[in-house]
């Protein structure tokens, strides 16, 4: 009888960590991670050395230029719509006549609102 008290709170102490330990071990990010996007470009330009005849020995290089145009591609891509979020919320801020000394921390928020809207949109 003195031990369940100490019993039933050991139980309950480990259910509340493992459900801890297990919201902090999902991934936040929806989209692919850093490595896969790697693999996935690794496979894309390793299939094109094959489909244009490149030689064996020049392989390795394509297949390294061909992985940074497509990172290149894909950091012009996020800038260009990093810049477009920056204007839309520039423009709503003037909008709403928020103060110049606001403005900054308005669209600093706005930004990161659109940016979490975005990723919660984006298929998992």
């Amino acid at each position: 009888m003195r031990f369940q008290p100490g019993l039933l709170a050991g139980i309950f102490s480990l259910l509340l960590m493992s459900d801890a330990i297990a919201q902090t071990s999902t991934p936040s990010s929806p989209g692919l991670t850093a490595r896969e996007l790697r693999k996935q470009d690794r496979q894309v330009c390793t299939a094109q050395s094959v489909q244009k005849n490149i030689a064996r020995r020049d392989r390795a290089e394509f297949v390294r230029q061909c992985m940074a145009d497509r990172q290149g591609e894909r950091k012009v891509a996020a800038r260009a719509l990093r810049k477009q979020d920056r204007q839309k919320c520039t423009e709503q801020s003037v909008q709403q006549n928020v103060s110049r000394r606001n403005r900054a921390e308005f669209v600093r928020k706005c930004m990161a609102n659109r940016q979490g809207e975005r990723r919660a949109a984006a298929p998992r």
